[in-house]
């Protein structure tokens, strides 16, 4: 397929890209994590530096605050706004 991206909108899309590929890569970690097993493409010296970072205190229990902050259904960090960015509520809210 053939686009055109309008001048002076890159920043924007390198950070929406940027967004989606750090999702993305949380995601497949998550399974890596979960399943116990490396992909092919993490070398074992850093899949075993993974494995004892996972099996760190500090890891496990910020672990459990993630996990009770994603439960919360209420909070600074909920956001409510549906697809409108918080920019655009924001920009909205200030006129």
């Amino acid at each position: 397929a053939f686009f055109r991206l309008q001048r002076g909108y890159e920043h924007r899309i390198y950070e929406s890209w940027q967004m989606r590929a750090a999702k993305r890569l949380r995601e497949i970690m998550h399974g890596i994590r979960t399943k116990g097993a490396p992909h092919g493409w993490i070398r074992e010296d850093l899949w075993a530096r993974l494995v004892e970072f996972w099996q760190q205190e500090d890891f496990k229990k910020l672990k459990q605050v993630n996990k009770r902050n994603r439960a919360s259904s209420t909070g600074g960090s909920l956001h409510t706004g549906g697809s409108t960015t918080y920019e655009a509520t924001r920009e909205r809210m200030v006129s």
